[in-house]
């Protein structure tokens, strides 16, 4: 069976010309289920030049590109998951704020029907008592994608589980890749301590469990920017 080169097959996706309507106008609102919207940006070139990120810089992280990214993922999901799997809950994203201009520090949720962050009531202690590895206690934010296991379960069975965790996964890298393709610097990780989110932040491992975390932030001085082409 010959190789598969992912790199080259990504690169040509994200390069693929915008879906033409039958009266030959091209955007990306008229793309029916199934088809990925264009990313905002230079994707290729932050996947070009996207290295493991442990420090991030110490200013505010802009609120409307994380709005942005957290839009995408939602607007890919609907597209490409949805259709395929009626049935299979969609992520939910958990935002936790540290730095983050225009967002109050604390624990949100991305709501897709306003593309708004609803505060929660949950008051979360410092991102440094939530994960394990420390590094990413610095960043700016912190998304955490939940799903609904006990639906997905239900509606799938055992192999609902391994269908929500592959969505979860969709969702967290569509958020690192929006974000990285307007500049931003991010790692995809397993996310917040269980049993931290459990008495903490609500998260029960059944009705919301915890798929994948992002920690997201702008480059740490010094760095390149992702999409610029400098370094790897």
């Amino acid at each position: 069976m010959p190789l598969i080169d992912l790199n080259r097959l990504t690169e040509d996706l994200l390069l693929s010309a915008p879906y033409e309507r039958h009266d030959g106008s091209r955007t990306d609102d008229a793309a029916p289920p199934g088809v990925p919207l264009a990313l905002p940006g230079d994707p290729v070139g932050a996947l070009r030049s996207r290295t493991a990120v442990r420090r991030w810089g110490r200013g505010p992280f802009d609120g409307d590109r994380l709005l942005r990214a957290l839009r995408y993922a939602v607007e890919q999901d609907g597209r490409m998951w949805a259709p395929a799997f009626p049935e299979l809950p969609s992520p939910v994203a958990a935002v936790l704020a540290q730095r983050v201009r225009g967002v109050p520090a604390g624990h949100h949720h991305y709501d897709p029907s306003t593309g708004t962050l609803a505060p929660q009531p949950y008051d979360p202690p410092p991102l440094r008592d939530l994960v394990l590895q420390l590094e990413f206690a610095e960043a700016p934010v912190v998304v955490v994608v939940l799903g609904d296991l006990a639906e997905a379960v239900d509606r799938y069975g055992a192999h609902g589980h391994r269908l929500l965790l592959s969505r979860g996964a969709a969702f967290a890298h569509a958020v690192w890749l929006a974000g990285l393709s307007e500049g931003a610097a991010g790692t995809v990780f397993a996310g917040i301590l269980s049993s931290a989110g459990r008495t903490e932040l609500g998260i029960d491992g059944y009705r919301r469990a915890q798929l994948l975390g992002l920690a997201l932030g702008d480059p740490e001085a010094g760095r390149p920017t992702p999409g610029t082409g400098e370094g790897r």
